[in-house]
């Protein structure tokens, strides 16, 4: 793998001096890690990354990229992969070809060579199922840690079930256990035993797992053989045995080096070579001299001499390595194979510090945004339980971050106001206006002068100073046009000449003045009804409708009824010097209730009967005085027998459901009726089982 088949693609560096904020946007729109920083001479000086900008404590937008640069090398983009990684002095990566093409971060090189160490393991995973022969180990424990589709189809187990059983559960270990006990291998070992309905006779190849001079577990090659042609089978084992342990030595990416007695090497793997710089010739049998540096022969020498596990280590000048001499040793003892393994310790002390700086960097990522939020919700006073609303709050955070326009939608009472808010305060126009318009509630006559202002005696009665427009008012700020369905055609058009132009001309002017405001609008109505009836301009809703964001009623996320009636108890009784509570029963009746008027009738309820309540607590009584109260007197409801409350209420939502459904004839027309959604009807009928 080169280097321009993993970089991104930037061919647009940034010069030194430019504020931070330009290399903020260049990142996002780009969706890149880094971006490379050149000098006036067109020099390569460093590179800026997202981290470096956002997580340094001095970031600030103003402040030049020069603040913030990072490590960076300039690459041909032919440079393999596995290069990069070797070089650990540059956090980014330029690549160049005539001219820059792209940015590789160190990020990116570290997990190439993590995909390519699982592909590896999984490489070596597949090469061991398909094997014909059965291979099973086990560990220091006895306990078996794997086995592979052959070891399944012989012993007649799953390896789901037998990984951490002990392996008697599964074979005869007999043999296994003697090598795991002793460190002696049994090379070629002949064995039969009965296996279920009858005996049958294996050859087996059994050694010893070493780590770190310690036996830690043994492993177990077998297969089943015919008595008959016992001996013919034998050499087609060993034949294809011998292929597949050189392709499982040949998968490792750890060095594997095996010689005789004598200090022969009989075979050694690509990555034996790849990791002591040498040439990986034809594997025959060579003297060690001719490959082997003084400490590897040493090494075979020491093994040589004690029959034992030997360790040393190989500074290279850029990565050390670690050589582990073992002896193979026949069944009377004898010295008959040498195996040095040879590991990058480089590479996995990189990558635990790696994995170390990734956890500490997702955790600080979490405790950021964690704080943010807390933060956030506390300022504002916002209650945020369920999942939807928790996806909208993260989605109007990283809106607030640009100046798109936002379309706000959502009913009457549900915050459409608050999250344009939110949506101002953590933007970076935070510090400049904010400008309400409530476009329903300005009579059509005055809306236009006071979006737009006048000129000094543009019309009779017009103020001789003349009148600054709310446009003008939220210059380099935000301005919310709330229920934005309620503007007229007429000043629809102007409002898009608005959006496109970025300018106004007041009342009775002729000259075009230049404003820099980020729009948001928010509505209770269906814009695109609106547009197939013609009564709002579609290209104006395009132009608005960038960004919508939906708020749910608060029907559709009762798990927030309790939070936000908790917090606005306590913020009537702080307010009023109360000392109240609410009852169970009343909590209950408001997760049943259905909220029209969702959090507005929810708050104004709260503090309703806070008010009118004259008890310390709230309950079922004094809440229905208030509905009550607020009941439509041509429709009276008589109480003949005492029964509990909710019940009663239950009873009677039941029948108006069933008198609307068989006077209207269907659940559009009774939801009409009775001043509900549909789906409330569709699910009071499957809740009562009404017809």
């Amino acid at each position: 793998m080169q280097a321009k088949d993993i970089m991104q693609h930037c061919e647009t560096p940034l010069h030194n001096g430019v504020p931070a904020a330009s290399a903020v946007q260049l990142l996002r729109e780009l969706q890149i890690n880094a971006v490379p920083v050149i000098n006036d001479d067109n020099e390569l000086i460093g590179a800026v990354t997202l981290e470096s900008l956002i997580l340094n404590q001095q970031f600030n937008e103003d402040a030049p990229i020069d603040n913030f640069l990072v490590r960076a090398k300039l690459i041909k983009d032919s440079i393999p992969v596995e290069k990069l990684y070797q070089n650990t002095n540059y956090d980014v990566f330029v690549v160049y070809k005539r001219k820059i093409r792209g940015v590789i971060t160190k990020t990116q090189v570290k997990q190439y060579m993590c995909d390519y160490l699982a592909a590896q393991n999984k490489t070596l995973l597949n090469t061991l199922d398909s094997s014909h022969y059965a291979i099973v180990s086990i560990d220091a424990n006895e306990n078996v840690t794997f086995l592979n589709k052959a070891a399944e189809k012989i012993l007649r187990t799953k390896r789901s079930t037998s990984i951490g059983r002990h392996c008697s559960r599964i074979m005869n270990t007999k043999g296994l256990l003697y090598v795991l006990k002793t460190g002696k291998p049994q090379l070629n070992y002949e064995y039969t035993t009965k296996y279920f309905d009858s005996e049958k006779t294996f050859i087996a190849h059994r050694t010893p797992i070493i780590e770190n001079q310690k036996i830690i577990g043994a492993v177990s090659v077998f297969q089943s053989i015919d008595e008959l042609d016992s001996i013919s089978h034998k050499l087609k084992a060993f034949q294809q045995l011998n292929k597949e342990l050189e392709a499982l030595i040949e998968a490792s990416y750890d060095g594997i080096l095996i010689a005789n007695s004598a200090g022969i090497i009989l075979r050694a793997n690509r990555a034996y070579w790849r990791l002591i710089g040498g040439n990986n010739d034809t594997l025959v049998k060579v003297p060690d001299s001719a490959r082997l540096n003084g400490l590897q022969k040493e090494l075979i020498a020491s093994v040589i001499a004690h029959k034992g596990i030997v360790n040393s280590t190989i500074n290279t000048g850029h990565n050390q390595l670690l050589l582990t001499g073992s002896p193979v040793l026949d069944n009377e003892g004898n010295l008959i194979r040498i195996v040095i393994n040879i590991r990058d310790l480089t590479e996995l002390n990189s990558l635990r510090l790696q994995l170390a700086k990734s956890q500490e960097l997702t955790r600080r990522y979490h405790t950021q945004v964690t704080d943010l939020e807390k933060k956030l919700l506390k300022t504002k006073g916002l209650v945020i339980q369920s999942l939807p609303m928790r996806r909208l709050l993260d989605l109007a955070l990283r809106v607030a971050q640009v100046d798109s326009t936002v379309l706000i939608l959502g009913e009457s009472g549900v915050g459409k106001g608050v999250l344009a808010q939110l949506i101002h305060e953590n933007s970076k126009r935070s510090q400049y206006p904010f400008i309400k318009v409530n476009c329903g509630a300005i009579p059509e006559s005055l809306l236009e002068s006071e979006l737009f202002g006048y000129e000094p005696g543009a019309f009779t009665g017009a103020s001789k100073k003349g009148h600054i427009g709310m446009f003008e008012m939220a210059n380099n700020g935000t301005i919310l046009l709330d229920e934005i369905g309620d503007l007229p055609l007429s000043l629809q058009v102007k409002l898009l000449r608005v959006i496109q132009d970025k300018e106004i001309i007041r009342i009775g002017g002729n000259k075009p003045r230049q404003i820099n405001v980020r729009i948001l609008a928010a509505t209770n109505k269906n814009l695109r009804e609106m547009v197939e009836k013609g009564t709002f301009r579609e290209d104006l809703f395009f132009r608005l409708n960038v960004i919508p964001l939906t708020i749910p009623p608060l029907r559709e996320r009762k798990d927030e009824i309790v939070s936000l009636t908790e917090t606005f108890v306590q913020k009537f009784c702080k307010a009023y010097g109360f000392k109240k509570e609410l009852s169970q029963e009343v909590i209950d009746y408001f997760l049943d209730y259905d909220w029209p008027g969702n959090v507005r009738e929810l708050e104004n309820m709260v503090e309703r009967i806070l008010v009118t309540a004259p008890g310390k607590k709230v309950t079922l009584d004094d809440l229905n005085l208030q509905f009550q109260r607020d009941s439509n007197i041509n429709h009276p409801i008589i109480v003949k027998n005492l029964i509990p409350l909710k019940k009663a209420i239950a009873e009677l939502e039941r029948q108006l459901i069933n008198k609307a459904i068989k006077e209207c004839g269907s659940t559009h027309k009774a939801a009409k009726a009775l001043d509900v959604n549909q789906s409330t009807i569709v699910r009071k009928i499957q809740k009562y089982g009404s017809t």
